[in-house]
């Protein structure tokens, strides 16, 4: 099977450019925004490496056995620059402690994100925080991964679950010194959509951004804003929920497509760590909530035990109740492609964004009638029950 065959499944990790021998393929953004292969067959040679390395087309062998922490920062100053317990900025400052390199999503210049290395802890916090927009990894990423495991230094590698399995795919073979950690995907947003999200916020407010926040904890970890920063020294802030950039990432108006067929869901992963919100905590496992965010964290491997151990005196963990999983279904299974999604391609560019996400969240007439039929039934349940 060649790219062009694969390429409704791609994930846009980028690994078929970064082993491609000839530079035959290169990562070029399609009708929606997103990176996909495109081969230049007149400097293809037809070696294979694309599709044999790519990890769609043979998945990564996962964990045997997986337990399942809960846990956040005992540093305070940790939790308001992360998005739910501050778990990976301690792990990943005991690999820079250790002389090691961290790779994870930052925003550039231009608030595109896109993988970048961290050799020091101040470099650590643009790699905080979530970034709901597919990064970019740079096909010398992967390269720069390989050459410090050769010397021997110690890597860390976060990324989604896909961005994982392609790392493993690349290197072939595990290294004593390297960690990977993924994390419970949602899904990822269109690159071109943020763009054009962020640039009207700029328009709006008269002014390039400063900085930007998906998850800030303005009021808490739960009910966590959208916060802007501009040049001129001007602000936004907006509940999350009734964000429209953020609804619209939720329903998965404009997440990938493989998204919503995604191979690298369930417990049991390829990764050494898998880290999460916890979020209903104040219900399943109240003793373990912090206002400020709570976090899971799975370990799948020897090496992500040990590096847990290793960092015990600067975190506050103890085992996840029964449950802890139940409101974070993404850890599991993909997303459900919404139904309104080509209505909201098709209207992409022609109406307002808002006014566009706003309509595409409303839930068709099928929709309502099975909302309505869930409600009829569990009235019907709990009248038994009480009866």
């Amino acid at each position: 099977m060649n790219i062009a065959q694969k390429i409704d499944a791609c994930t846009g990790c980028g690994v078929c450019a970064a082993v491609c021998p000839s530079a035959a393929v290169e990562m070029q953004p399609d009708a929606h925004g997103f990176l996909r292969p495109v081969v230049d067959d007149a400097a293809c040679t037809d070696c294979g490496l694309c599709t044999g390395k790519c990890p769609v087309s043979v998945l990564p062998q996962t964990s045997a056995h997986t337990d399942i922490l809960t846990g956040y920062a005992k540093d305070g100053t940790l939790l308001p620059r992360s998005s739910s317990g501050a778990i990976f900025p301690v792990l990943a400052a005991e690999i820079i402690r250790k002389g090691g390199l961290v790779f994870g999503a930052a925003f550039d210049g231009q608030f595109q994100v896109v993988h970048t290395a961290a050799e020091s802890v101040e470099e650590l916090s643009a790699l905080c925080s979530s970034k709901y927009v597919q990064g970019r990894v740079p096909s010398d990423c992967y390269a720069q991964v390989k050459a410090a495991l050769a010397a021997g230094r110690w890597v860390y590698f976060s990324g989604m679950p896909c961005q994982v399995a392609a790392l493993k795919s690349y290197l072939g073979r595990d290294y004593d010194t390297l960690i990977t950690q993924d994390t419970a995907c949602h899904s990822v947003p269109s690159p071109m959509v943020w763009k054009n999200y962020r640039s009207a916020l700029e328009m709006q407010n008269g002014s390039k951004l400063k900085s930007f926040s998906f998850r800030k904890k303005a009021t808490g970890w739960e009910n966590y804003h959208i916060h802007a920063a501009f040049e001129n020294g001007r602000e936004f802030l907006q509940l999350a929920a009734k964000n429209p950039y953020q609804r619209g990432f939720i329903k998965g108006l404009y997440s990938r497509g493989s998204c919503f067929d995604c191979k690298f869901k369930g417990i049991e992963r390829c990764s050494d760590i898998t880290l999460a919100d916890y979020w209903g905590v104040k219900g399943i496992q109240p003793e373990a909530y912090h206002p400020q965010g709570t976090s899971l964290v799975l370990l799948h491997s020897e090496k992500g035990r040990a590096l847990l151990e290793r960092c015990k005196d600067r975190l506050q963990t103890c085992p996840a109740a029964e449950g802890a999983l139940t409101w974070n279904p993404a850890m599991l299974r993909p997303i459900q492609k919404p139904a309104r999604y080509d209505e909201f391609w098709a209207g992409y560019e022609q109406k307002p964004f808002a006014e566009l996400v706003s309509a595409c969240c409303e839930p068709t007439k099928e929709e309502a009638a099975k909302e309505r039929w869930n409600r009829s039934l569990l009235a019907r349940v709990i009248r038994r029950l009480t009866r």
